[in-house]
Parts: C-alpha cells; sequence; structure tokens
C-alpha cells in the first residue's frame, strides 16, 4: 500500500475506563489544529458508505465547516462564522438533488425500454437519448456545486469538510457512466465536455489536504441505501416498499470496481498526491462504536498533524 495511505484499524487495548479519555484527547488536539492550520478534508465513496455522517461527526468534534452535496432535513451545510454563503449553496444542493432524482428516473425508464424494446428501436433510440442528457446534466449540476464549494472553502474561517468530490464525479462516477455499464450512458462527447469543464474551472481551485476514502461492500451498501429512504432513491410506483430502483443498483455495483482503484487513478492523473485515509466501513462502524470512531479521528490526525503540535 502507498506509504501515505493509511487504513483505518481499531485499537483492540483500549479499555472502557480509557475511551472517554482517548476520545476527547484526540477530539481536542484536531479542534486547535484544524482551527489554526485551514485544511480541506474530502471524504468521497460510494453511495451509501456513510461520507455524509462521517462529515457530520467531524463538523462538530472538531470545529470544521461541513458541506454537503444534498440537502440532508434536520442537518445542513455547517459554516462557523459565514451563514451568507448557506442560501447559495442550498441553491445549488436542491439544484442538484432535483437533476439527480431526473438522472434515476431516466435510468430506471431507459432498463424498462430494454425489457419491451429490441436495441436500436425508435422507443430504445429515443430513451437512450434521454439518458444520455441527463447523465451529462448530472455532472454540470454536480460540478457547478462543488465549484462553489471549493471557491468558498479558503475564505471560511478554520478547516473545512467536504462530502464529496469532483474528482470522484469524473474518475469514479464519470468512468461507470462512460465505460461500465451495459451501453455508453455518458458519450465521447459528454465525456470530453466534462473533462474540459474540471482543466478550464478547476485546475486552479483548492486541493484537499487529505483524501478520506470510505469503502463497502455491496450488501452493505444497498442495505444502508434502503434503510436511509431517501427521496431520489426511492422504487418507483407499484414496486415493493423495501426494493431499490435497478438503476441505482446497478450504478452501486459498479462504482465500487471504480471506487478500489480511486487512490491509483488520481495519484496517476495528478489531480491528488496528499495522504489518504481508507476505511473499511463493514469493519469500522464509526456511527455507532466509539472506539471506532477513536481509530478514525487517530488516523486523521497521524496524517495531518504534525508530531510537534501533537506533543
Amino acid at each position: 500500500m502507498d506509504a501515505d495511505v493509511l487504513l483505518v484499524r481499531e485499537d483492540p487495548a483500549i479499555k472502557r475506563h480509557e475511551i472517554a479519555h482517548r476520545l476527547t484527547r484526540v477530539e481536542r488536539r484536531l479542534l486547535t489544529y484544524l482551527a489554526r492550520s485551514q485544511t480541506l478534508v474530502a471524504c468521497c465513496g460510494n453511495i451509501g458508505a456513510g461520507k455524509s455522517s462521517l462529515v457530520k461527526l467531524l463538523a462538530y468534534s472538531t470545529g470544521m465547516n461541513a458541506l454537503f452535496e444534498l440537502p440532508d432535513d434536520g442537518f445542513e451545510d455547517h459554516i462557523t462564522q459565514n451563514p451568507s454563503l448557506l442560501p447559495l449553496l442550498a441553491t445549488a444542493k436542491h439544484s442538484a438533488k432535483r437533476t439527480l432524482g431526473r438522472y434515476y428516473g431516466a435510468i430506471n425508464e431507459f432498463i424498462d425500454v430494454q425489457s419491451r424494446s429490441a436495441n436500436g428501436s425508435a422507443a430504445w433510440e429515443e430513451a437512450k437519448k434521454r439518458l444520455e442528457q441527463s447523465a451529462l446534466d448530472i455532472q454540470h449540476a454536480y460540478l457547478d456545486l462543488r465549484k462553489m464549494q471549493l471557491q468558498a472553502a479558503p475564505h471560511l474561517v478554520a478547516s473545512t469538510c467536504i462530502d464529496g468530490s469532483p474528482l470522484a464525479d469524473r474518475f469514479a462516477f464519470c468512468e461507470v457512466l462512460h465505460n461500465d455499464m451495459d451501453v455508453p450512458y455518458l458519450t465521447d462527447q459528454a465525456l470530453a465536455v466534462i473533462d474540459g469543464r474540471l482543466e478550464e474551472e478547476f485546475r486552479g481551485l483548492a486541493r484537499p489536504g487529505l483524501l478520506i476514502l470510505l469503502k463497502s461492500p455491496i450488501e452493505a451498501l444497498l442495505r444502508n441505501i434502503a434503510e436511509r429512504r431517501r427521496d431520489e432513491e426511492a422504487p418507483g410506483s407499484g414496486a415493493a416498499s423495501d426494493t431499490l430502483p435497478e438503476g441505482l443498483v446497478r450504478l452501486v455495483r459498479a462504482l465500487n470496481a471504480r471506487y478500489d482503484a480511486f487512490v491509483e487513478t488520481v495519484r496517476a492523473t495528478g489531480w491528488y498526491r496528499g495522504p489518504v485515509l481508507m476505511i473499511d466501513v463493514s469493519e469500522i462502524d464509526f456511527v455507532s462504536n466509539v472506539r471506532h470512531l477513536i481509530a478514525v479521528y487517530e488516523g486523521i490526525e497521524s496524517l495531518l498533524v504534525p508530531r510537534e503540535f501533537r506533543a
């Protein structure tokens, strides 16, 4: 494994009476460091891996700003001292959510048409055209949001953690849509447009000082997605309430392989060469296991905070 990639592991030696001290000690050090040394942390991973949950925990444990990729009832973007940005970011997030809903609808429509019409038929071609446009639209919507977030981050007080990254959009999501589905959902021309935007608009923007990559087995991801019941991920009319749309399931399965190669890909492209904290959420349950949360925070500290600061 890359020397700058750290896989989170639980410390089994922590005794119960040590937990509160160990947790608050690492939270205090992170809070102090991240307040003094402005750092951008990007949290990436497949749909349902727990990115937004980790960003929420980081925001309130370490004093970081938190920027999310979708509206979240009861928990929106958290900006410590510049709330004037919140309406702009909220508008961009809601736009992305609406576009994502249309995109999932176009996938499910295309899958339905595939089951009833021959490839190349008029109905098939029309459904594919709508899918291709939706696939490009969702990329534009997310790039618009990511750009706004990355433009804002350097002007915020203290450090910032972002749910998602334009690098994940391009080198995981776009690769799946272009190469890994039964037919390309994202065309050559559309991918060239996205690459042009990435190069022209994002090359000079803030880069993460730390990338956190969440990984999980497929079945655990699908279970998490089903349990959280987001509107845009809901089954269509007539489907059982505990099922997931076939298009979403196909996407999640394809994305996992892309995230397995994600670190190597962003290294090879030159877009990111910094430290990576890798979390296997099937083994590290940072949401409900305090020992695991300590391991995550101590991993972040070991990759970000200089030893002399920790002394």
